[in-house]
């Protein structure tokens, strides 16, 4: 063992481990580092032995003294050897190492690491060839290890490493270097002196210092590694330089280096020497005393502190005589040792003290002498203690503390002088003191629990030699208690509750000494005297001081055991606990009072002296008046009671009380009333009733209900009651208020991220108890069945609760339980039957919708159910079946189901069900999938609200419906993997057999025969519920026979089997025949069964057709409807017409009959007409007769749901009829005579405004009625204009319908009224534009009002009433295309009139993103054309393209109007949008166009032709027109030019030449043609025309205009106004704005009335 070893000191801070286990990383890390070469003189690096010239570049750099530059230069060197292309030679390396000394130690921190990196690359480069090289700069790459920057050692390290990988052999390079790593610690050293590093022309004093010290700390650092590591030989081999080294002066100096990173790196290395060669200390008591201690005393750096002190015991202990006084200090060095401590820690940490601790007590006798009363400074170490104490912070006092009373319990137990040991004990004595007190220097500075154990290790420490010494203490400290409860006064009770504390926590553990050491010490003795004192001091105040009880109480609380061997004392604790605190309960002392009282009884009291004592206390208090007084005593008694539980009971006056608290907490802001509630559920169970705590719960709850400031207080205080006694909440939870509360507890928690929100604090501890509860054998369920029962109501009640949450809510619900619960829960989180029966039996109450019947396969079956109420004939009905409460109970049955379903496909909940559960719960699932079907179908084109809670705005109810079937279709599907149609039972559709259904588990293929089954046992009931069970039966034979192994003859033996021909099960029937339509066409049965039908059809009698003919029908539709065989013909043509013309016998002509049996009539003529299509006879005549009817029946009840089956059908029956008529000439004859058909076609058209809700039924009418519309020729509408209100109902096709006839209409109309205005040449005509069309764009969408999201706008595309509105401003602009200018003048009137254009364009901005920045890229969309039937990607690009088309027409036609909304934008930002967004797409697109429209006039001869005087240019490169005029050979000239924002901003027209025309007429003409462009929404063609005319009209010698100075005016009128005095003309449009500016109608020039005249 080593002599370090033997003399560690105890918890030796710094060499618990050795500094260097072995030279890997850990080795470098933090270790400073240094260089001794001298710098290097530019002049002395030789480059020219450098081939390549981009070295030599970078290696002059190097030589720069800038930092940047020289960064730079190393900079490029790394990339240049990273470049693997680089041809790097040894030159290279051998001019690196004269630059690497000097770089290693530069003043930059990323020159030294750079440099390192290089060093490490050159070397791994070259290998063995750099092995030469390692003389010159091991020193400095090894210094580097030990940088003061830990970034720039890593560097060095990771360097070193890449290049001697082992550990071996980086051993090895210390062994073999070891001569000049030595040499680099001498001038690392010597440094200090000589000034080598440095150059201050370029660095400040302070750099300088700093640069040479951590050269210092390097070399001395690097020393201590090879005194570590170097072997005794070695070290023996150069003992000089190691003496010359430990000798400097230098190394000594750094000791108290204000840099303490050089500091602690000599003082690290003197304690290496002194452990590990002590002998070497004696070579050097000079530099011991004056630099170690002295020196080291007075200066050493606060960063050293710590390491100075592990030195200066380490040399103390070792080498003691270098305490010896120094000859070269005046001041002895235990004075300096006094001043020392009396600086404190510094920062140092708890050690600091320990350290000193040891340094007193191991300090030779001729420093410190403890048997020499003469001169022993106890009275100044305890000064300097003290002093050093109070610079102290909290973490580090109590070290200081213990360090000081250790010390003086060293000078009483190992001096042998009685004085010396008296004065130790009267200073700890003082520690006593203003420990108990909190006075003196130190009493407020040390008063925690660390300095009573410091003071009772003081006394153990003393007692066994000097227990008069601790008996003296601790009288001392009794007297300290015993004047604290005699002179207690008011204000006196913070300084002395503190010193009872402390006085108690001191004694706490002097009483853990021997127990007959304590006997002799006195210390039970004087505790029940204390206690005895403090009874009669309570008593005599009557509680008024509060601090005497708190006294008593503490001392009851530590001490009990000693009161308790006293019987005396015990029986007066009793009497004061059984008579004084009851009449003392309202006093100031009231808390004390009660901790001693629930204390005594904790201990002695029986349960009847508990209760009885309980009873008296809460009766006391109930009584008192002073009422806020009496809430707070209240609640600390029950927060109190709790140690109590078991011997104490529910008391009623209290309970009552806290009853009447909790009515009347809302209406008053009081805490301490909410204090009073809450200690009250909280004592639940022995001071209140559960009952009681849950009925106030409950009252609670109810008041908070729908006030958010009231449900935050609640929880507020509910999270206290969650977590301090969750089995009151557990049985709240229980209750239905509860259940709601829990509701809506775990809807807030969604929205609430905060944890500690009270509300998710709950949740948490409910989560918490129900794991809990589910890890004991035993597990109680009803909490799970009170949290189920909750998430139940909130699926059928809230639907504002997404079902997503609620399943979450059930599935962290469901992997809580254990096994027993789920079989419990099960049945409750999935609904019970009895719910399920319920909820079904609402929905389905109503009929069914006839118009099912249209977009389901077998709804014709429906007529089967409900035959009755659909066959009589009524417009009073609405829409049909969904209406009013069915809507909202249709809702809870939908969220029921998609709630269970996806629990279902999460869990496994579903298999905890009873089976016969399984099984009607597993066909309701079908049925209400079906359903939800009929009401996707009855929403149609409209909106359907969300219904399952979902928040995302282009979600619907038709998503969500959507969805719910997705999910229904797939659980029926996994059943359906293992089924076949062969395993159907024979007698399951057999109306005179009823099956019994298992109880029993079965595998799937069991349970899917049972299924079936119960299917068959609905629909031969003939319900509404049956007829939704045929719907699933179709769904599963149509997925069965989908099988690639079912084949025709598989069909027919299963229609045989189940004996179909004969089956009065029609529901089922019609479902089996749907299911196989794809065999149905060709099985001889079925072909059989048709024609066996028909027959039946053909032998109906007429008085039994209401009865028997709607069944025989809907069968047979089932058997020839939807085949998907091409092939496929039905009956033989004979019998085809026999049927057709039966058929039409069952609806004499006009009679209002059953619609049922004419819309399944349709239905069957659409299979049978083609059969018979080239057959002539009366019976063309027939069927178009029932088209006819049928029509008209519609047109009569077309606001009827009823009528959608017949209108669908007879539309069909129409187009199939119209597609005939090229292969039989009676059919082309009716089509050509028949006009009642048109017309009832057009007025059905007309009457559609009045359907409010369309189905998707209804929808596809729309859209086979708009095909027969668009057939129409034009010259048979009447009046087209009376169908625009068509545009505003919610049928896309029928908008589409409208807006296509509009665009054909409207080109004929414009044709007769151009001609119209082009003979009304004074302007009496009053055109405009349509009042409907004008009407539809006052009818603003929601979303311009900011009634709805933009956003949902962007996202969902159109709704009817956006495309109503659009389509309207679409027709609009059909008026403008090729309308002449006058025309055009008066629409744009219209338009302006109504201020219709800016809510237009602010719509488009909006939707456009125009203002927000990021609109779309219109170059994507062709938007100068528009096409409603062309289908983009999604409903959004539909709708900016119309967008984008509707602000290129707005652009083309009225771009004046446009202009000036965009320059009154106030929204700069908008208005850059709108600028950027329509130069960037439009401007070119309609630049180009204008000019095209000119080079086509001049193509046409239009503009030229008619003055052959006039010449037109244009230029499409610079965009512009020039118009030259030739007069008598000379020219005058015009040029238009248009802008690249065109038209945003105007076109600007100049004049280049005049010739024979004044100045300001020039002028005129030339803003007058402007205007037609910009102002007048005219175009270039336009502007060129006029200017043409005033010229000729001016040279023909017409008079200008006295007030604009042109010939004509902008609405091409001539100057007509004459006045009759100065004779001058005027515009008519002229005069009457002068008349109206100048408010009277004077001639402008000559002021006379002005009288009109020729």
């Amino acid at each position: 063992m080593s002599k370090r070893e033997k003399l560690k000191v105890k918890n030796h801070p710094r060499r618990t481990e050795s500094h260097h286990n072995e030279h890997s990383k850990s080795s470098y890390k933090g270790g400073p580092r240094t260089q001794y070469y001298e710098e290097l003189g530019n002049s002395y690096i030789d480059l020219s032995i450098l081939d390549n010239p981009q070295l030599v570049v970078i290696y002059k750099s190097l030589q720069k003294r800038d930092p940047t530059t020289k960064e730079k230069a190393l900079d490029s060197l790394v990339t240049y050897l990273q470049d693997p292309e680089s041809v790097v030679e040894e030159s290279t390396l051998a001019v690196w190492i004269q630059f690497y000394p000097q770089l290693a130690s530069d003043f930059s921190r990323r020159l030294r690491m750079l440099a390192h990196k290089l060093q490490g690359d050159l070397f791994k480069r070259f290998q063995r060839q750099s092995a030469k090289y390692m003389k010159e700069s091991v020193g400095s790459w090894l210094g580097g290890l030990y940088d003061n920057d830990k970034v720039v050692a890593r560097t060095a390290a990771v360097s070193f490493e890449s290049v001697f990988t082992s550990v071996e052999k980086r051993e090895q390079v210390f062994e073999v270097f070891h001569v000049q790593l030595l040499d680099y610690v001498k001038h690392a050293i010597s440094t200090k002196d000589n000034h080598t590093s440095s150059d201050e022309k370029y660095f400040t004093h302070t750099d300088i210092e700093s640069k040479v010290d951590r050269e210092i700390a390097c070399g001395i650092s690097l020393f201590s590694y090879l005194l570590e590591h170097i072997s005794p030989e070695g070290i023996e081999e150069q003992q000089y330089d190691y003496a010359e080294i430990i000798t400097s002066e230098t190394l000594w100096k750094s000791l108290a280096s204000t840099d303490s990173y050089l500091s602690r790196a000599a003082l690290g290395l003197i304690v290496q020497i002194a452990y590990d060669y002590t002998a070497w200390l004696g070579a050097m008591p000079r530099y011991l005393g004056r630099y170690l201690i002295s020196n080291g005393l007075m200066n050493i750096s606060s960063g050293a502190v710590l390491d100075y002190l592990e030195c200066l015991v380490a040399v103390t202990r070792l080498y003691p005589t270098a305490w010896t006084p120094s000859r070269e200090t005046n001041e002895p060095s235990f004075s300096l040792l006094l001043s020392f401590v009396s600086q404190g820690s510094r920062y140092a940490g708890p050690r600091y003290w320990h350290y000193v601790e040891v340094l007193i007590e191991n300090l030779p006798a001729f420093i410190l002498d403890i048997n020499n009363i003469s001169g022993f400074p106890v009275n100044e170490i305890a000064n300097a203690f003290n002093t050093g104490i109070l610079t102290e912070n909290r973490m580090t006092v109590d070290s200081a503390v213990d360090a000081y009373l250790s010390v003086l319990a060293f000078f009483t137990t190992v001096s042998q002088v009685t004085q010396i040991q008296h004065e130790s004990l009267r200073k700890a004595m003082e520690v006593g003191d203003q420990y108990a007190l909190r006075c003196g220097v130190l009493g407020k500075k040390i008063g925690t629990d660390s300095v009573a154990r410091s003071l009772t290790a003081y006394l153990r420490k003393i007692i066994p030699e000097h227990d008069q010494f601790a008996i003296q203490f601790w009288q001392r400290m009794v007297d300290i208690l015993k004047n604290a409860v005699e002179n207690t006064a008011e204000g006196s009770d913070v300084d002395v509750k503190e010193a009872v504390t402390r006085w108690i926590n001191l004694t706490k553990r002097i009483t853990a000494v021997p127990e007959d050491l304590m006997e002799r010490i006195g210390i039970s003795i004087e505790i029940r005297q204390l206690v005895n004192a403090c009874l009669s001091s309570v008593k005599s105040c009557g509680g008024s001081l509060p601090i005497r009880a708190y006294i008593l109480e503490s001392l009851l609380n530590e001490f009990f055991s000693y009161v308790k061997s006293d019987e005396i004392l015990i029986q007066s604790v009793d009497d004061f606990v059984s008579h004084t605190i009851p009449a003392l309960i309202s006093s100031p002392s009231s808390t004390h009072l009660i901790n001693i009282l629930v204390n005594y009884e904790y201990h002695i009291g029986d349960i009847g002296h508990a209760r009885k004592l309980w009873e008296s206390v809460i009766k006391t208090l109930l009584a008192s008046s002073l009422v806020e007084t009496k809430d707070a005593i209240l609640v600390y008694v029950l927060e109190s009671l709790k140690p109590l539980k078991g011997k104490v009971t529910p008391y009623e006056p209290l309970e009552d009380y806290a009853l009447q608290k909790s009515d009347a907490i809302f209406n008053k802001a009081d805490n301490e009333d909410w204090d009073v509630i809450v200690a009250s559920v909280l004592s639940e169970g022995y001071t209140i009733s559960e009952q009681v705590a849950v009925e106030i719960l409950n009252r609670l709850s109810r008041a908070s209900l729908f006030d958010s400031y009231r449900e935050e207080l609640f929880f507020k205080h509910l999270m206290t009651v969650s977590q301090k006694n969750f089995t009151v909440l557990s049985a709240f939870i229980k209750t239905e208020e509860g259940r709601r509360l829990a509701s809506r507890l775990w809807q807030l928690t969604e929205s609430i991220e905060d944890v500690s929100d009270p509300v998710n604090v709950i949740r948490q501890r409910l989560e918490g108890q129900l794991n809990i509860s589910q890890s004991n054998d035993s597990s109680d369920s009803s909490l799970f069945e009170s949290l189920a029962s909750a998430i139940l109501t909130d699926v059928e009640n809230d639907p504002e609760t997404s079902c997503a949450s609620l399943v979450t809510r059930s599935i962290s619900l469901w992997e809580t339980a254990n096994a027993d619960t789920k079989s419990v829960i099960a049945p409750k989180l999935l609904f019970g039957s009895s719910r399920w029966r319920y909820r079904l039996e609402v929905a389905l109450s109503k009929p069914i919708a006839p118009s099912v019947s249209v977009v389901n396969s077998i709804a014709g079956g429906l007529y089967v159910v409900n035959d009755e109420s659909l066959a009589s004939i009524s417009n009073n009905d609405g829409v049909g079946a969904f209406e009013d409460n069915s809507v909202e109970d249709k809702v809870k049955l939908f969220r029921m189901a998609s709630y269970a379903l996806e629990l279902m496909r999460k869990t496994d909940a579903f298999e905890y069900l009873p089976y016969i559960d399984k099984l009607h719960r597993f066909l309701s699932f079908q049925v209400i999938s079906e359903l939800a079907k009929d009401e996707i179908n009855e929403y149609g084109a409209g909106k359907m609200p969300p219904i399952f809670g979902n928040e995302d705005l282009s979600y619907s109810g038709t998503d969500d419906l959507l969805s719910l079937t997705e999910k229904s279709n797939e659980r029926l599907e996994s059943k359906l993997e293992s089924f076949a149609l062969p395993f159907i039972g024979a007698d399951t559709f057999n109306a005179g057999i009823h099956t019994e259904l298992s109880t029993s588990s079965k595998d799937d293929l069991g349970f899917m025969q049972d299924v079936v089954t119960l299917i068959g046992q609905h629909t031969r009931d003939k319900t509404v519920f049956g007829f939704y069970a045929a719907r699933v039966l179709e769904t599963i034979v149509s997925y069965l026979a989908e099988d690639t192994d079912f084949q025709v003859k598989d069909a027919e033996q299963f229609f045989e089997k189940h004996k179909l021909r004969r089956s009065k099960d029609v529901l089922a029937s019609v479902a089996i025949f749907q299911g196989m339509s794809k065999y149905v066409g060709s099985m001889t049965s079925t072909d059989r069964l048709r024609n066996e039908i028909a027959s039946d059809i053909l032998g109906i009698r007429p008085a039994l057709v209401s009865s028997e003919a709607l069944n025989k029908i809907i069968l047979l539709n089932s058997l020839v409807y939807n085949i998907d065989d091409p092939d496929f013909t039905p009956f033989p043509p004979q019998r085809a017409i026999m049927l057709l013309k039966r058929l039409l016998d069952f609806f004499p002509e006009r009679t209002a009959d059953n619609l049922a049996l004419r819309s399944e009539t349709a239905k069957l003529l659409i299979a049978v007409l083609p059969v018979v299509k080239g057959l002539y006879g009366e019976h063309w005549n027939r069927v178009f007769n029932f088209v006819s009817e049928s029509l008209a029946m519609c047109e009569f009840l077309l606001t009827s749901d009823k009528v959608t089956p017949l209108l669908f059908y007879t539309l069909k029956v129409l187009v199939l009829v119209k597609s005939f008529q090229d292969e039989n000439d009676d059919i082309a004859d009716l089509l050509a005579e028949d006009s009642d058909i048109v017309g009832a076609l057009i007025r059905i058209l007309g009457a559609s405004v009045d359907v409010k809700r369309r189905s998707q039924a209804r929808l596809l009418c729309d859209t086979a009625l708009s095909r027969q519309i668009l057939d129409v020729p034009v010259d048979q509408i009447s009046d087209p204009t009376q169908l625009l209100p068509i545009l505003s109902v919610e049928s896309e096709p029928l908008q589409k319908t409208i807006l296509k006839l509009e665009k054909r209409v409207i080109p004929v109309a414009q044709e007769s009224l151009a001609m119209e205005a082009a003979l009304d040449t004074h302007g009496v005509l009053n055109i405009e534009l349509p009042v409907e069309l004008l009407s539809l764009v006052m009818s603003i969408p929601e979303a311009v009002n900011g009634d709805l999201d933009i956003e949902e706008i962007r996202a969902g595309g159109m709704d009817a009433e956006t495309r109503a509105y659009l389509y309207s401003w679409k027709l609009i602009f059909e008026y403008f295309e090729n309308a002449p200018f006058a025309l055009k003048t008066k629409y744009a009137e219209s338009l302006k009139e109504g201020d219709y254009i800016d809510t237009i364009l602010n719509l488009l901005a909006s939707i456009l993103y125009l203002t927000s920045g990021k609109p779309p890229d219109a170059s994507k969309l062709p938007f100068t054309r528009y096409d409603p039937d062309e289908v983009l990607d999604t409903p959004a690009q539909e709708l900016q393209w119309l967008l984008l088309h509707i602000y290129y027409q707005l652009l083309r036609h009225v771009p004046s109007i446009v202009r000036k909304w965009w320059a009154e934008i106030r929204n700069r930002q908008l208005s850059l949008a709108v600028e950027s967004f329509t130069q960037k797409y439009f401007s070119p697109v309609l630049i180009d166009a204008e000019l095209q429209s000119v080079q086509a006039k001049l193509a046409e001869a239009e503009i030229e032709a008619e003055d052959e005087n006039m010449q037109v240019k244009v230029s499409r490169v610079t965009h512009e027109v020039a118009a030259v005029y030739s007069i008598d050979e000379q020219t005058m000239e015009m040029i238009i030019r248009v802008p690249t924002n065109f038209p945003l901003h105007g076109v600007q027209v100049d004049g280049v030449k005049r010739v024979g025309v004044k100045e300001n007429q020039w002028r005129a003409w030339l803003l007058a043609s402007q205007a037609v462009i910009t102002s007048q929404n005219g175009n270039i063609v336009d502007a060129l025309v006029l200017f043409r005319r005033n010229v000729n009209l001016h040279f023909d010698g017409v008079t200008e205009c006295a007030i604009c100075y042109s010939i004509l005016h902008q609405d091409r009128s001539l100057p007509n106004k004459r006045c009759q005095t100065c004779k001058n003309k005027f515009h008519a449009g002229c005069l009457y704005k002068w008349f109206q500016s100048a408010n009277s109608s004077s001639c402008p020039l000559c002021r006379q009335p002005f009288s009109f005249g020729r």
